[in-house]
């Protein structure tokens, strides 16, 4: 039987997100692609310490949008927990949270 934890929730700064964007814009910077295919993120996870972070939800009022943001993040921790680390990253291949309504996928 495998018992899994709940990741800790906690609620990302403006300085928290500029450095995350500034590290994904330097990452397709390098890998050849223009930095402003960059998107908004809402939510991330990090996979050492289980820890969801939120950052500006697009719509906070429309309540499908925040919780397909959070069913996603959730699924990140539970296949990483797993030990599915690839599957975990995969995620974002076919599924992403809502934010912008021109955005493709959902959970």
């Amino acid at each position: 039987m495998v018992l899994l934890e709940p990741p800790t929730i906690a609620i990302g700064t403006a300085k928290e997100y500029a450095y995350w964007e500034v590290r994904v814009r330097r990452f397709l910077r390098e890998r050849g692609a223009p930095p402003d295919e960059f998107e908004r993120v809402d939510a991330r996870y990090n996979f050492s310490d289980r820890r969801i972070t939120f950052y500006r939800l697009a719509h906070p009022s429309q309540e499908l949008s925040v919780a397909e943001t959070i069913s996603h993040e959730m699924i990140h921790a539970l296949l990483d927990q797993l030990g599915e680390h690839y599957a975990a990253q995969a995620v974002d291949l076919v599924g992403k949270p809502v934010g912008d309504p021109a955005r493709t996928g959902g959970i």
